[in-house]
């Protein structure tokens, strides 16, 4: 049945259009000719024709716990909020039983029996998604997997202007919204001439943006959900968005796009957005919350802070993203494994002396007194800012760079200003006035420098960080040493630097260099005074006594590390070398362990999803309104075989 027939069936089936002006029309007339169509409506025939495009059922996704509407979804899920005189969820419901959709299932997860009441109200039945607190909505559309057929699939807290919904629908469908202005949103790049989605982007502007109802039919759920069981090990599966996974197989799960009007579907992320919608909305808020309840206060302050989380991995193999050490560390740590005595793992490590301190001593040249260890130096770097920052303080961050940085400022609501790490000839290289000018705006509390510098591997030259501090001698300034190392004449000026600047801390990790990411030891270089007062954060028991250990034989096996540094130079140099010889490829210069990479004709994204495909992980990073990519340096056997790939990846895009 061609789609013009489908409409015109549909809608004298929903009575939308009645059986007399149907037959006048020509397309009507030519219906009750094939029999489809009488003076009493509908024939059996085109009830038949028609059946195929009934819809079975909606699921409707009810799980999660929406944060930025806190304090409120404290105390209930979002589809519950009273917009204009009606919970969204109840205002979506009866809208799908006008429609004649009958059988809907709700899953929900957080606060799951404030939903119970639906069933005897409106007949839905319910699944609880156990893992709405760890997964993300595909997990909702896995605990319905059974139920998945011709379906709308919604979520509980869109507000419809119109009834949207059909008792039949022709094709599988997402509805779309136009948006001049730029939006982080799902954005249909590209379609067929009928309106099938090829291509979805993140993020775009002038451009039409998936939003509220989406449709599967019977075909388009069985692959789905084969899919779906298919992967569903891959822990990153069942952390995507619908969105996300639909786009992993756009290929293979064709979706028209279905344009609505501007504002005919709403989709509110923060109560102030339902306030401009809806004024009564503030009497809703007061009904349902104790304004005394100091705790929901210090919940709703921190309702649009979000928490930094690295990727979760489980590939063991191919890991170029993270940059791990994959030249692995010195033997000599495995075999401090076997030394280990019960001592060891029940009492606590409370002796005056600390081995770890005294050899890093021996190691750097400076005294234990500048000296302090941590788990990790994520936690050397947050446990400064926790002490040192406060609310509305400014910091200084390099971008491209470390979004961490960003995240554990928002946890103290202190403000991120970047400044610029730009693109060169060879290499990137900090822009000193670009960093000189926003300090002298801003007055930052803290200056953040990271050498050599991530994503990009540059350093910045002593000089210029001397220039630095002595021009902000009011603000602490943080050098992220996270990939030392791997640099000709490490550890010359950091002496220097901390006894003759007390404004100074220099954080490192054992994660990187010493390949020891799982046992969690970074440490801090700084001033006495600056390190007493870091202190104050730092853990009440020192860092594990096991890794500690292990740590002390990684700095003590010097022999090892410089073999592994000189490979590791020596592959990065023959790597980067081997990019720039691809056309249209250009690889940065690097002092680290990973190659920077900008393509000049190429989608970075499609081409870090075509490797990852072939089992190899790479980091995508931006810059400015650019996409680069971020490779880690391996053994030569495995540089050789992404060169092999990334050729691949790159003749096919």
């Amino acid at each position: 049945m061609n789609e013009g027939n489908f409409k015109l069936l549909r809608d004298v089936a929903e009575q939308k259009l009645p059986i007399e002006e149907a037959l006048q029309i020509a397309e009507g007339k030519l219906l009750a000719e094939k029999k489809l169509l009488d003076l009493k409506g509908i024939t059996a025939e085109g009830k038949k024709q028609l059946a195929p495009y009934q819809v079975d059922n909606a699921i409707i996704m009810a799980a999660g716990y929406s944060a930025r509407c806190m304090p409120l979804s404290n105390v209930m899920p979002k589809g519950l909020f009273k917009v204009r005189g009606e919970r969204l969820i109840e205002r979506e419901i009866r809208q799908l039983l006008e429609a004649g959709i009958t059988e809907i299932i709700l899953v929900t997860g957080f606060q799951a029996e404030k939903f119970d009441y639906l069933t005897e109200v409106y007949g839905v039945k319910t699944i609880v998604n156990r893992d709405f607190d760890k997964y993300n909505n595909m997990a909702s559309l896995y605990a319905a997997r059974e139920f998945i057929k011709n379906s709308y699939i919604l979520c509980s807290d869109n507000y419809y202007e119109e009834n949207v919904f059909h008792k039949y629908v022709y094709a599988p469908y997402y509805s779309c919204v136009y948006s001049e202005a730029y939006c982080d949103e799902f954005c249909v790049t590209k379609t067929t001439e009928d309106g099938t989605i090829l291509n979805i982007h993140r993020g775009g502007d002038r451009a039409w943006y998936t939003i509220g109802d989406c449709y599967f039919d019977k075909a388009f759920s069985e692959k789905f959900c084969r899919f779906m069981a298919e992967e569903w090990e891959d822990y990153r599966v069942r952390n995507m968005l619908m969105d996300d996974f639909h786009i992993r197989h756009i290929g293979d799960l064709p979706l028209r796009k279905q344009e609505r009007p501007r504002d005919s579907i709403l989709e509110f992320d923060t109560l102030e957005e339902i306030k401009a919608f809806d004024p009564e909305f503030q009497t809703f808020i007061h009904e349902n919350l104790d304004q005394e309840n100091t705790v929901n206060q210090v919940f709703f302050k921190y309702s649009d802070v979000k928490s930094y989380h690295s990727v979760p991995t489980e590939q063991l193999s191919g890991r170029l993203h993270l940059n791990e050490n994959l030249f692995q560390p010195s033997p000599k740590c495995l075999e401090v494994l076997e030394q280990i005595t019960m001592e060891d793992l029940y009492l606590y490590d409370l002796g005056h002396s600390d081995e770890l301190l005294d050899t890093l001593a021996d190691s750097t040249g400076i005294s234990t007194n500048h000296i302090f260890v941590h788990n990790g130096s994520a936690e050397v770097i947050k446990s400064i800012f926790s002490i040192l920052l406060n609310e509305g303080d400014y910091v200084l961050i390099p971008t491209p760079g470390w979004s961490y940085y960003q995240s554990v400022a928002d946890e103290k609501f202190a403000k991120c200003i970047a400044y610029e790490v730009r693109e060169g000839e060879e290499s990137y290289e900090y822009h000193m006035e670009d960093i000189l000018e926003k300090a002298r705006e801003y007055h930052p509390k803290m200056i953040i420098l990271t050498s050599p510098q991530m994503p990009t591997g540059c350093v910045i030259p002593y000089e210029s960080m001397e220039r630095i501090i002595q021009q902000n001698a009011n603000s602490v300034i943080l050098i992220d040493e996270a990939y030392w190392g791997y640099g000709i004449d490490d550890n010359v000026f950091e002496k220097e630097m901390i006894t003759k600047y007390s404004n100074v801390v220099i954080t490192r990790t054992f994660s990187k260099f010493y390949g020891l990411a799982n046992i969690r030891i970074g440490y801090g270089l700084c001033s006495y005074p600056l390190k007493r007062t870091i202190g104050l954060d730092l853990p009440l028991f020192r860092a594990s006594g096991i890794s500690r250990k292990i740590a002390v034989a990684a700095v003590k096996d010097r022999d090892y590390y410089q073999e592994m540094k000189r490979k590791t130079n020596e592959i990065r140099d023959w790597f980067t070398e081997e990019l720039n010889r691809l056309t249209d490829v250009k690889a940065f210069r690097s002092e680290s362990n990973y190659v920077f990479l900008k393509l000049l004709h190429a989608d970075a994204d499609k081409i870090r999803a075509y490797m990852e495909e072939n089992g190899i992980l790479i980091r995508l990073f931006r810059d400015k309104d650019a996409l680069r990519l971020r490779i880690t340096i391996g053994p030569k056997d495995i540089m050789e075989r992404v060169l092999f790939q990334l050729k691949r990846a790159l003749s096919q895009s």
